[in-house]
């Protein structure tokens, strides 16, 4: 066997701490960039979700997320221009009869005329709870599938904590994809029985 050399070994070792340097690069770059993506804040996901490739599968996932643009809108996140951007996000979630009868830009002043009266009433969106799946209500209609889900929103008012429910529906797309047709607020039956007792 032949002797190796000084050159010959020392050649082996550079070769070695390039490789070596190389994989720690490598390592540094894949967590970096898995830092990158949990950096992410809820306003950044929003802004930049993407309905084509992951659009909400179920009517819950589709209400939660437009929850989730009016919790962030409300709470003043968002600049001017980024507003105009979530307002046409917004509207990706929404059945075409809603897109008719509310344009962009008649939307767009209305979520802007919602976060000034939340602003100038000091009021907070809290949170928002939604009923489970076996909770949902569908029906079909003229070979169309319907959906109702209620949700529960906690908004800070002042000193106080009050809740309120809202009743969303769907309807199916030919798609497949469940699309919001409207939303509005209902009666807490407990509030109606008090009502009465009175």
């Amino acid at each position: 066997m032949k002797k190796l050399g000084t050159k010959g070994f020392t050649l082996i070792v550079v070769f070695l701490v390039i490789a070596g340097l190389g994989y720690y690069i490598h390592l540094n770059n894949k967590s970096s960039s898995r830092r990158d993506v949990s950096k992410k804040t809820e306003k950044d996901i929003l802004l930049d979700y993407d309905f084509e490739n992951d659009y909400p599968k179920t009517v819950r996932e589709t209400v939660k997320l437009h929850c989730r643009y009016l919790k962030s809108a409300y709470s003043g996140e968002f600049t001017e221009d980024e507003l105009f951007k979530v307002n046409q996000q917004m509207r990706n979630l929404f059945d075409d009869e809603l897109l008719e009868f509310n344009t962009s830009e008649m939307q767009l002043q209305n979520l802007k005329d919602e976060i000034k009266l939340y602003e100038d009433s000091k009021w907070k969106f809290v949170s928002y709870s939604l009923a489970e799946a076996s909770q949902v209500e569908n029906n079909t209609e003229d070979g169309k599938e319907y959906a109702k889900i209620k949700v529960t929103i906690i908004l800070n008012m002042e000193s106080s904590r009050v809740s309120t429910d809202e009743e969303y529906i769907l309807r199916k797309d030919g798609e497949g994809y469940w699309k919001i047709m409207g939303w509005q607020v209902v009666k807490n039956k407990e509030a109606e029985n008090e009502g009465e007792a009175k």
